[in-house]
């Protein structure tokens, strides 16, 4: 009796516990880990196929998957956890998922993305699956007529624009819809304001040189002294700038500049740290008055070989039409044919009230540090409540802007 009694407290504590700790908190603490652990990851690879120059949302990827794990059953969903690790109980991810709306909401206009799911309008969508899927209030789930292209280009499009306010208009294309079930992407936008703005009248032309200090081109290398973040980080072998946006600095630019090697080695090296080895790091030293020099500048990327990149993570069957378990989605044999995303990010002087841009009277002899990012570097966009990476990449082509 007295075991019977205590299997029933434990499993009684198990089940209500689990209840219990279903908030917003521990939604964001059980996914810290599992997001960064996919963006560096993905990031790396992103590296590797871009030639070391881009821009890329590794978060809204993230999405993608976990959304299509909604529908997905048996071995096609356990190899998307197995590269997301997102949680297991269905509460948590309604509450990440809570969390994200309103730090989307929190961003705009700074930022905005926009999830599209294209489903063959002869394929019958289970409610179950469109209710959880746009739970995030960025996923957008159309159905088109798949055997005219024009139309359903157009439509989509449509969307796109108007959910991207018309930075980005177009993400389809009419030959996207031969002989395919189920596409997807992701169109995201960055367009920050700092919270301490640069000056233009201090923004220049300037040599960019290569990692072996080569000539390669010019940039307008915009400049200013104030008190920032900066500290070294001997595990990735760099040089860390933490430039703050918005009135409350939540989210912040992390420019990360090499000691030595290949830019394009940084994002593989970040598998040995967290983001919080950065941020105590910060807190160790505290802020210096620092000389910054960084370039303004104005990059899209289109990746259409994404499908590719998650294959290499171990994301496999949703691509194959006779493999991918997709019918939590459908009772129509499904797979996912495209994958692809746009990410385009906007880099200037500007500040949330540029006439009140600070100027410090302090020549540039008085900083303790200099920052000059006059060659390639890398930069992450980063939610510093969530540890989330909205953004990252890297600048290694230069160019006037």
């Amino acid at each position: 009796m007295k075991i019977q009694l205590f299997y029933m407290i434990s499993f009684c504590s198990i089940v209500f516990g689990k209840h219990f700790y279903c908030n917003k908190d521990s939604a964001i603490a059980s996914f810290k880990r599992p997001t960064y652990d996919f963006s560096v990851r993905i990031l790396d690879r992103v590296s590797q196929q871009t030639d070391g120059h881009f821009v890329f949302s590794p978060i809204s990827t993230w999405l993608q998957l976990i959304t299509l794990a909604e529908g997905a059953i048996g071995p096609t969903a356990e190899e998307i956890w197995n590269v997301t690790r997102y949680h297991r109980v269905r509460c948590f991810r309604r509450k990440f998922r809570e969390v994200l709306n309103i730090m989307n909401e929190d961003f705009s206009p700074m930022t905005k993305r926009s999830s599209t799911f294209v489903i063959n309008k002869l394929v019958d969508v289970k409610k179950t699956f469109a209710d959880e899927a746009m739970k995030s209030r960025d996923t957008t789930i159309v159905s088109v007529d798949f055997d005219d292209p024009v139309a359903a280009a157009e439509k989509v499009n449509e969307i796109i624009n108007r959910n991207t306010d018309g930075v980005i208009d177009e993400g389809f294309y009419e030959d996207d819809f031969d002989l395919t079930i189920l596409l997807m992407t992701d169109t995201a936008y960055f367009r920050g304001d700092w919270q301490s703005p640069f000056n233009p009248a201090y923004t220049s032309n300037e040599p960019f040189h290569s990692e072996t200090n080569q000539r390669i081109g010019e940039v307008r290398l915009m400049s200013q002294i104030g008190y920032f973040n900066v500290t070294d980080v001997p595990t990735i072998n760099a040089t860390v700038l933490e430039l703050p946006f918005g009135p409350d600095g939540r989210m912040s630019m992390l420019v990360v500049l090499p000691k030595r090697g290949s830019v394009e080695d940084l994002y593989f090296n970040l598998h040995d740290i967290r983001l919080m080895t950065i941020y105590s790091l910060f807190r160790l030293n505290g802020p210096k008055l620092v000389s910054v020099r960084l370039p303004r500048f104005k990059v899209r990327t289109e990746l259409e070989n994404i499908p590719e990149l998650v294959y290499d993570m171990g994301v496999k069957r949703i691509f194959y039409p006779h493999l991918a378990d997709l019918s939590g989605i459908s009772e129509h044999l499904t797979h996912a044919s495209l994958m692809t995303q746009i990410a385009d990010i906007e880099i200037t002087e500007r500040g949330a009230n540029a006439t009140a841009a600070p100027e410090f009277l302090i020549s540039d002899s008085a900083a303790n540090e200099e920052f000059v990012a006059n060659r390639p570097f890398a930069h992450l966009i980063v939610d510093k409540k969530t540890d989330i990476i909205l953004f990252a990449g890297i600048y290694s082509n230069p160019s006037i802007y």
